[in-house]
């Protein structure tokens, strides 16, 4: 069967916008701010033990397989077909997890701009399900209509998000200033990782997952000009804009709140709240929150249309329905992987929020959607070392990686139900992988019969 035609869309400046607004995820920000000062320590720790590699490991292996599929692709060709529908799966639903929780974050960032008379709209969960399903639609029907026209999504996204932090700086010297001193103590001793609050366990886990995204550019190997030339080089300078971003901002937001009074929906909105009410002049709340959602949207997007790409690619095979294959006969675009994607986001939206509060809706999206996604980064690690490529570097990720993915089981403060939580987040990941494995024996036994 001959590949659809997909059309080249992204240059190097697309590419490295769309590395950065996949990574810096400002809705992780307050979930990191919450453990204090010793988020920056978390932030090194990760960057040295995770990041770097990724970056290593998305140049060589964009190298060296740039077409579209990108991870997925890579683990077929170091580990075979099994391990690398294993880790496409795990890639892709993830995102299936991911979206809602981005959407929770905009839809509670909206409602907070909207003033006190509206606060209680964020615990209600009709209100929330319906905001977020709205976006999810929109967005999906964007990317429908061609990458040339979703790009620029994620590139607005980008620019919120770099205006976003831009105005977390300034926050975070007036308050400086103002104050004489960071709201959150700093010291020596709250730089440094606890060993005994299990919290910060699970901290790391999250910041880990938040610096995935390095190699969502090569995922759209097909639709990247000259990939071979440019997605290592994407990568370099889309990560440490990445990780300088995330340090200035936490930083930020620890000047400006104290930690404990940082909410993980609506901390970026508090911080900026507390200080516009300071200095009188609450009108550019809603301008703030502008910024904040445009650069959620692109986070969305940026997921969104790279995630798709993978089932595209799978469905090229035997081992998932071959109409996932299909591009749109006018804009050339995966549709069919789009639609069905926002079809089972929009089925966790609503299941997450059954019986729960938004606060523990979202904590339990995250934390599934953490423990999917680093599965394929132990198969990139593995895959680097196999190829004899920066072996300390592969060895350094896949041990940080397998680290990650066992924390990710501590509950954080806001869960109320320790136990359930586990168990919840246990239960998703076996289903999840059940299903890879069911899809796959399908597969072949269709493939033998060909």
């Amino acid at each position: 069967m001959s590949s659809p035609h997909l059309r080249r869309e992204l240059g190097f400046f697309d590419l490295t916008l769309l590395l950065v607004v996949a990574v810096v995820n400002v809705n992780i920000l307050p979930r990191i701010a919450g453990e204090g000062w010793r988020a920056m320590s978390l932030w090194l720790i990760a960057f040295v033990l995770f990041m770097i590699p990724l970056g290593i490991a998305v140049a060589e292996f964009g190298k060296r397989f740039p077409g579209e599929g990108g991870i997925y692709v890579w683990t077929r060709e170091t580990f075979g077909d099994f391990h690398a529908f294993i880790s496409g799966w795990c890639y892709w639903t993830n995102n299936l997890f991911y979206f809602p929780s981005i959407l929770f974050i905009l839809i509670g960032v909206l409602v907070y701009s909207a003033g006190p008379n509206a606060a209680y709209l964020g615990e209600k969960t009709n209100f929330i399900a319906i905001g977020a399903l709205g976006f999810l639609w929109a967005v999906t029907l964007l990317h429908i209509r061609g990458l040339g026209v979703g790009k620029w999504l994620n590139n607005i996204g980008a620019m919120g998000t770099w205006f976003t932090f831009l105005i977390l700086v300034i926050i975070g010297v007036v308050m400086l200033r103002r104050n004489g001193a960071p709201a959150t103590p700093l010291t020596a001793k709250a730089l440094l990782p606890s060993l005994t609050d299990y919290g910060g366990f699970s901290a790391l886990s999250i910041v880990m997952y938040s610096l995935v995204g390095l190699e969502l550019g090569s995922v759209m190997g097909d639709e990247i000009k000259n990939p071979e030339k440019i997605v290592g080089k994407a990568a370099f300078w889309g990560g440490a804009i990445s990780i300088f971003s995330y340090m200035i901002g936490t930083a930020a937001v620890l000047i400006a709140i104290p930690s404990g009074e940082v909410g993980a929906i609506q901390g970026m909105m508090q911080a900026v709240t507390k200080v516009a009410m300071s200095l009188n002049v609450a009108s550019v709340i809603p301008f703030i929150a502008v910024l904040i959602s445009v650069a959620v949207l692109g986070i969305c997007s940026a997921w969104m249309s790279g995630a798709a790409r993978v089932p595209f690619v799978m469905g090229l095979s035997v081992y998932l329905p071959p109409a996932l294959g299909k591009t749109h006969p006018r804009w050339g675009t995966p549709y069919v992987a789009l639609l069905v994607q926002a079809v089972l986001s929009s089925a966790l939206i609503l299941i997450s929020l059954y019986g729960s509060n938004v606060r523990e809706a979202y904590e339990k999206l995250l934390s599934s959607s953490v423990v999917i996604q680093l599965i394929p980064f132990l198969y990139l690690f593995a895959g680097l070392w196999k190829i004899q490529s920066n072996r300390i570097w592969a060895a350094l990720g896949f041990i940080a990686t397998a680290l990650g993915v066992i924390l990710v089981f501590v509950p954080s403060s806001d869960v109320s139900n320790p136990m359930r939580f586990i168990m919840e987040i246990a239960a998703s990941f076996i289903i999840m992988i059940g299903m890879a494995v069911l899809f796959f024996w399908i597969g072949k036994r269709k493939q033998a019969r060909l």
